[in-house]
């Protein structure tokens, strides 16, 4: 940066200007009552080039010309106030004006910080501490919900059917006729059956077998066609093989981040096909998952999708990302970045 005026800029000054150049704040140097310099911060701020600022009086960079002459009558001086850019917009800012002696001249240093980004920063990180916490009380509501469920399920069904295989074994002892014990024991087999199906779709609830057993791959297979097996919608699998087997947390963050898009389209898209992939990211570093559908849609902006903001946890408990790709009467498309470590 030039200097407004003539006098030559000395290596004091000239330690000033490197410091300013590597602070965050606008930083300018005001002498006479005009700007003799001002970093590249500043002239970013207030909207100004070069030539244009320097040599302007400072009171043009305020709103208000009586409280411009208030902070510049008396130093040193801190405050928050709203400044001027060049196109006419204002916005919050932080000032401190204080003077400085360089080589027996009087200069005085004007800081200025930019408060909405601030403020936006902070309105967001409130924004997502209310969502997190939101998200808490509703995943304790849901775990509520599936131990209630699954209570249900123990004693209505699992408890119904070791009843009537225990009868049928206290009538099988008592009963003498060939014909009729074979009766017995065939209903005791199917009921046996029964409560052995029922048991394993329990244990889908809590952690699928065929991910430990088989895979990441082969579990997203299983649950896929197990989801859509009616055709209705359409499904089309794309799951390449995996240069390496991910951890145990990821394999699972991956596969309910698929269930729950799955869940969803089933639930709400009305989609004529379906599809699901899993790809290794170029160089081995991660795995992309991608469950795409060609329904209705639906705005992510709206409250109320519990879903939505459990995928993206999960994503992001294990390093990753996952974006959603939609809107009302286009489709949707949900995208998962997991790392492999």
């Amino acid at each position: 940066m030039t200097s407004h005026d003539h006098h030559p800029v000395c290596s004091a000054e000239q330690a000033v200007r490197d410091l300013a150049e590597s602070t965050p704040a606008g930083m300018l140097l005001l002498e006479n009552g005009r700007v003799r310099w001002a970093n590249g911060k500043a002239l970013q701020l207030l909207g100004h080039d070069e030539a244009a600022l320097l040599g302007l009086a400072p009171e043009a960079l305020f709103t208000d010309a009586a409280e411009a002459r208030a902070c510049l009558a008396q130093l040193p001086r801190e405050r928050t106030t709203r400044l001027l850019r060049v196109d006419g917009s204002t916005f919050q800012a932080r000032i401190g004006i204080h003077a400085l002696q360089l080589e027996g001249r009087p200069l005085a240093v004007l800081h200025v910080s930019d408060l909405s980004d601030s403020a936006r920063i902070h309105a967001e990180l409130a924004a997502r501490r209310e969502e997190l916490q939101t998200l808490a009380r509703r995943l304790l509501g849901v775990q509520e919900d599936e131990r209630r469920t699954l209570s249900r399920e123990l004693h209505d069904d699992i408890g119904q059917q070791l009843t009537a295989i225990k009868l049928g074994a206290l009538a099988l002892r008592d009963e003498t006729e060939p014909v009729v014990r074979a009766e017995l024991l065939e209903e005791i087999l199917a009921t046996a059956d029964q409560t052995l199906a029922k048991l394993r779709d329990l244990s889908m609830l809590l952690r699928p077998p065929q991910l430990d057993a088989l895979g990441l791959e082969a579990a997203l297979r299983w649950q896929a066609e197990r989801m859509f097996r009616a055709g209705k919608p359409r499904l089309a699998l794309a799951l390449a093989a995996l240069p390496q087997r991910p951890d145990p947390t990821a394999e699972l963050a991956c596969f309910r981040i698929a269930q729950e898009a799955m869940t969803n389209i089933q639930r709400h898209a009305r989609a004529a096909n379906v599809t699901v992939a899993l790809m290794p990211e170029e160089g081995g570093r991660g795995l992309q998952l991608t469950v795409r559908d060609d329904g209705r849609g639906f705005d992510p902006s709206q409250p109320g999708g519990l879903g939505l903001v459990t995928m993206r946890e999960r994503a992001q408990q294990v390093g990753g990302t996952l974006d959603i790709d939609t809107a009302p009467g286009a489709g949707s498309c949900v995208r998962a970045h997991i790392p492999l470590r």
